[in-house]
């Protein structure tokens, strides 16, 4: 198990290896580009191939994020974005370090973005070895498969599959719903990690169609089922409505709804119901999309209130982790209470962010910080 020092030196090396590689322009590029500083959510740091979507699926919240017009590929290069990644004062590189999420702003398998998806994909498996997961809905076939495969035996995909009865009105332009189990089929037979992923939970549709959904799955050899939330916005509330979905305003989280801003929609009853269908289905239910990920690596993880998920936790020294934050500059003291660690950071905010993603990424546990 390599030391969090001896991490930071890795991504010290691997980013004046591409440094070299790479053009002036190429390098200023990826500098500019917001995976270059972009914050990891819970699930990781998101790596977008693509921006935008032509599926038109009524619960998306692409357009409320100013994302509008025909899908585009994403034009940085593999290695350019590697070296992004690589320049993200948050990330960690290898299969200790941060994980890495695709398809957050687009369909990674739509035509047009499928080939700078595989290009991403290699670079990543082959530069970084993070552990690596990737959402879709789309169909992925046989060759396509074995190719996924071939460049990273073990990435956990998550095909979405939300509903049977409504498919055709809630996502008019995306592959039916048989087409998405055949996925399953197909990566399943390639031994790829695969999940269902029953997201977004609409009531009135998941309620009725989830069962089946989860049966059919399981038949096609799915490893288990993340159970994922709905969240709207007006439009998004609007366009179920024309869909015939009425009456979410009632199981609306927060009154506080408007343009922009996602809320989520109560489903925890549907959820319950659901987990237990899938369990006795003999699916494992992971509790988020992070989850699977830990499960496909063979990793364990404490690092949010969903664990624990699985596997050992890595060992932690405090004065390794103190060791390696001093080499970036940030004076920090390292404590471990039980499975969350305690980090008293002296230097203002920015510091204080840096310490927190890089050591929880690192120790797969919670982490607490404070300013001294």
């Amino acid at each position: 198990m390599p030391k969090f020092v001896e991490l930071l030196e890795l991504k010290r090396e691997l980013r004046d290896q591409l440094e070299r590689k790479l053009t002036q322009r190429e390098r200023n590029e990826a500098l500019a580009d917001s995976h270059s500083r972009r914050e990891p959510r819970m699930c990781g740091l998101t790596v977008h191939p693509g921006r935008g979507c032509s599926l038109g699926c009524k619960y998306c919240y692409v357009e409320d994020m100013g994302i509008r017009g025909p899908p585009e590929s994403y034009k940085l290069s593999g290695l350019q974005l590697v070296y992004a990644i690589l320049s993200n004062p948050f990330f960690l590189p290898s299969e200790q370090g941060t994980m890495l999420a695709f398809g957050s702003i687009t369909e990674p398998f739509l035509p047009g973005i499928r080939e700078r998806t595989f290009e991403y994909l290699r670079a990543v498996s082959e530069l970084l070895g993070n552990p690596t997961q990737i959402s879709t809905k789309f169909y992925i076939g046989k060759e396509e498969s074995r190719i996924l495969g071939e460049i990273d035996p073990k990435l956990s995909v998550l095909v979405t599959i939300p509903c049977l009865s409504k498919a055709e009105v809630i996502e008019p332009y995306a592959p039916r719903p048989e087409l998405r189990f055949q996925t399953i089929r197909n990566l399943r037979d390639e031994s790829i990690h695969t999940s269902l992923f029953l997201r977004p939970i609409i009531p009135g549709v998941a309620d009725l169609d989830g069962p089946k959904i989860i049966e059919n799955a399981k038949s096609a050899g799915a490893n288990g089922v993340v159970l994922g939330t709905l969240r709207v916005t007006p439009s998004i509330l609007e366009r179920l409505r024309e869909a015939g979905i009425h009456e979410l305003e009632e199981l609306l989280t927060s009154k506080n709804i408007k343009r922009g801003r996602q809320v989520p929609i109560d489903t925890s009853s549907i959820k319950s119901s659901l987990r237990r269908v899938a369990l006795r289905a003999g699916l494992r239910v992971f509790p988020a999309a992070c989850s699977a990920n830990m499960d496909s690596h063979s990793l364990g993880c404490y690092a949010c209130s969903f664990g624990p998920c699985f596997g050992e936790l890595p060992p932690i020294d405090p004065e390794d982790i103190r060791e390696g934050l001093m080499s970036l500059g940030i004076a920090a003291d390292v404590y471990v209470k039980g499975e969350r660690l305690i980090l008293r950071v002296r230097g203002g905010v920015r510091r204080e962010k840096v310490a927190k993603y890089l050591v929880r990424a690192f120790a797969r546990r919670m982490v607490s910080t404070m300013r001294t």
